[in-house]
């Protein structure tokens, strides 16, 4: 571990990008995540997992500032609930044009909102409806749909995510070291001894005597032959006017 990843940091400022939403990492904990992220290799036959090399393994303290960094991110990711949609959706409609309804198909379409949106945190939905209303997206005049907001919304949780899922890459990686100068010599001795056995066995199945069978069906093969042409001899015998 390089030593500017091991210096105590100093009082940072950390101000979330939108009101309510996930400060940015500490730049202590973005330094060693980018570091151990870039040193993860993949594992053969697995694409979920990676390897580290024991020459990077995080120490506990830094475990424990990326564990710390990870509750942070999924305390940020908490689903908004009801209340909160309700309240930022309905102030959406009330300015923008919306379609006339019944009461009943009023509250199906809040139930939808609710449904489709409450898998996100509240300031993503803040943030995705003060866009629409101020025209960043959307077309400005008639209120999105469900399925509009969560796109927004979508986008706004992305970067967290991602930094989450390298986290926990770090975090489940397999840890391997490297094998020592004895080891290297253990196999170098054993693969010798293999090469030389191999040999051997060669050089032994080269001095044992051609297998007999194949004379045997040559020798077989000329005897019926002669015991033919002794036959034809004897019936060219008892009946000469056939001829040969």
């Amino acid at each position: 571990m390089t030593r500017s990843l091991s210096t105590v940091a100093t009082t940072e400022r950390r101000v979330p990008a939108f009101p309510g939403g996930i400060r940015p990492s500490p730049q202590r904990a973005a330094a060693l995540t980018a570091y151990l992220h870039n040193n993860l290799e993949p594992m053969p036959g697995s694409f979920r997992r990676y390897a580290l090399s024991a020459a990077h393994e995080p120490t506990a303290e830094q475990r424990g500032m990326l564990m710390e960094r990870r509750a942070e991110i999924d305390d940020g990711l908490r689903g908004a609930d009801e209340d909160s949609i309700r309240e930022k959706v309905g102030a959406l409609r009330a300015v923008m044009a919306s379609p006339q309804a019944s009461v009943s198909t009023l509250e199906i379409a809040r139930q939808a909102f609710i449904a489709v949106l409450q898998r996100y945190p509240a300031w993503a939905v803040t943030e995705a409806c003060v866009r629409f209303l101020d025209g960043r997206v959307g077309n400005k005049v008639y209120a999105p749909t469900p399925a509009e907001i969560a796109d927004v919304c979508r986008t706004l949780v992305a970067e967290p995510l991602t930094e989450r899922a390298r986290i926990n890459a770090i975090l489940d990686a397999e840890i391997y070291r490297a094998p020592s100068e004895a080891d290297r010599v253990l196999v170098a001795e054993r693969h010798q001894a293999f090469v030389e056995e191999t040999a051997k066995r060669a050089e032994m199945q080269r001095g044992q005597p051609d297998d007999p069978r194949p004379r045997a069906d040559a020798f077989e093969k000329e005897a019926a032959q002669r015991d033919l042409a002794r036959r034809k001899a004897e019936l060219q015998e008892s009946h000469p006017e056939h001829g040969p």
